[in-house]
């Protein structure tokens, strides 16, 4: 058992002792506080610039859209309002890469990217497909307040250094803002942009061909238009031309440069070529060389040839028709298609050492002026034929009536008979015109009272009296002629038989004579020779009278007159 301690004994109190160190419990939070402030220091002293940018409209959200460089994360987007101003246009807050905090100078480019598809690069098809996001070209400097967004991705940006150029087309077509330029088939270039010009009549094209493919461009150089499909003529037939399914779906341009001696110089940046709306028209158009000529001709055999025509020499393209108006003259009331011809010299080969000047015109109207003059002339024909459009025809025409070239700045070259299916078209519209313009109810109107009459004239008694007649005149005439035929051909053989008899009665008695005075063959001298000389007129009388009764035995009846 325990002894208890004496009541007036004291126990000692505790001393307590304050210390600084709150103690080892409170250690784990202590810490954790610490990294987490060491953490946010890191952080904001690691954060990247803050810039605003505008763009025209955008389809972002807040911290999910992403801001990519060369496929890289480098951003996103902090936040998305509308512009106070005048709420049109929205302003984004994005947070970059701290990466990025001295690249962020003049010329750096945003841009929103995915919104459209592009089939031309399958590569980006896949990231537009998850949405869009904002692309950014960066440039070295120190940030700016401020950047003014764009609401596609510019041509230039992550591309080659290259050179820009201006077209300038009537019409568009699929042509727009990314379309590929191609040379042969390699792509070579894009569009930048294309608006309507000031004058709106013609559109103007940026375009930038990259380095090294910028040397293929020449002052002589055609563009035209890719995108779409083409017919041209090949080998004698038709030909279906198309540069690539994704140029056909997104437009493209294309451009070649002759390949002939003595190239034109380079082209400068921002020269102005014309955009073709054909790759045929592009190779065909005149250049500075061609040599023009106009042909006048029928307005109704004419109507459908239009500029860009082929023009043909022997079967073989020498130029173009640069141009097709109607011409009326008041002064016959006849309307006219005058046609201007763009013929190239370098299209027709000189034989021997000769060659074209370097004003062609004296010698190419030289050239025209002697083929005329053999039956060259201007006539119109079908690239295709019935469904093809006009041609103009430089063909020789058998026996053409004579004619020349004519005079002035553009002389005129005869024109011809319309050839092929033009021709056989436009005569059977001059024979249907003619034949709608005969009077045809009218002219079977008179036959039908023809005929009646014919028919009332026919069931006469006095006609059938006439005939009967007519048919016994005929059977007496041909009951005389066989009599006559009877007697006839006795009476030739007697007049036959006598002028036989009487030649030799005549040679008898010259045999007798001799040459004695007596036989003096002179007529009218009443000697023996006269009489003789009589005697052989008379058998010549009775043989041609035998021969004129055999030809004609109806003379017997008639007399010599009669015939």
């Amino acid at each position: 058992m325990s002894e208890k301690a004496p009541d007036n004994e004291k126990v000692p109190e505790a001393v307590e002792h304050h210390s600084r160190w709150p103690g080892w419990i409170w250690s784990v939070p202590i810490a954790a506080l610490a990294v987490v402030g060491y953490l946010v220091f890191q952080q904001f002293t690691q954060r990247g610039p803050s810039v605003t940018v505008t763009f025209p409209t955008a389809d972002l959200k807040a911290d999910d859209t992403k801001v990519k460089f060369h496929g890289m994360n480098v951003g996103q987007v902090e936040s998305v309002t509308l512009e106070k101003s005048d709420l049109t246009h929205v302003q984004v807050v994005l947070r970059l890469h701290a990466d990025l905090a001295g690249h962020l100078g003049p010329g750096t480019k945003f841009w929103i990217a995915g919104q459209k598809p592009s089939f031309s690069n399958l590569a980006a098809l896949k990231s537009d497909i998850s949405g869009p996001y904002i692309g950014i070209e960066p440039h070295p400097g120190n940030k700016q307040d401020h950047y003014t967004g764009l609401s596609e991705r510019p041509v230039t940006a992550d591309e080659p250094g290259g050179t820009h150029y201006v077209l300038q087309a009537s019409s568009l077509g699929n042509v727009g803002h990314g379309a590929v330029i191609y040379y042969r088939d390699l792509e070579v270039g894009k569009v930048e942009g294309a608006h309507l010009e000031k004058d709106q009549r013609h559109f103007r094209v940026d375009i930038s061909i990259t380095t090294p493919f910028d040397k293929l461009v020449r002052q002589d150089t055609r563009f035209w238009n890719a995108g779409a499909v083409q017919v041209s003529m090949a080998n004698g037939g038709p030909r279906l031309q198309l540069q690539s399914v994704p140029a056909l779906l997104e437009g493209a341009v294309a451009f070649e440069t002759p390949d002939i001696p003595g190239n034109a110089p380079a082209a400068k940046p921002d020269t102005v070529f014309k955009l073709y709306d054909t790759k045929d028209a592009a190779v065909h158009a005149p250049n500075s060389r061609a040599v023009r000529y106009q042909v006048v001709f029928h307005a109704a055999e004419a109507g459908a040839l239009t500029a860009g025509a082929p023009v043909t020499l022997d079967d073989k393209r020498v130029g173009t028709v640069t141009e097709s108006r109607l011409q009326y003259d008041p002064s016959d009331g006849s309307l006219h298609t005058v046609a201007t011809l763009a013929i190239e010299p370098g299209e027709i080969d000189l034989a021997g050492n000769a060659s074209w000047a370097d004003d062609p015109k004296p010698q190419m109207d030289a050239l025209m002026r002697r083929l005329i003059g053999q039956g060259l002339r201007a006539r119109l024909g079908s690239k295709i034929p019935l469904v093809g459009g006009k041609s103009v025809q430089l063909a020789f025409v058998p026996s053409a009536t004579a004619a020349s070239l004519g005079s002035g700045p553009v002389p005129e070259i005869p024109a011809g008979p319309s050839s092929g299916v033009s021709g056989i078209m436009a005569s059977l519209s001059s024979v249907a015109g003619k034949l709608n313009a005969m009077p045809l109810d009218q002219i079977a109107d008179e036959v039908h009272t023809m005929t009646q009459h014919f028919a009332s004239i026919a069931a006469s008694p006095e006609l059938t009296q006439s005939l009967a007649n007519l048919d016994r005149s005929l059977a007496n005439i041909e009951q005389i002629s066989r009599k006559t035929n009877a007697q006839v051909d006795p009476l030739l053989t007697e007049l036959r038989r006598a002028a036989t008899e009487a030649q030799e009665t005549m040679r008898a008695a010259q045999g007798i004579v001799g040459n004695s005075a007596l036989a003096s063959t002179e007529p009218g001298n009443g000697s023996l020779g006269g009489t003789l000389y009589e005697l052989n007129r008379a058998a010549r009388s009775l043989r041609e009278l035998a021969d004129y009764l055999d030809r004609h035995p109806a003379a017997l009846l008639h007399g010599r007159g009669g015939f």
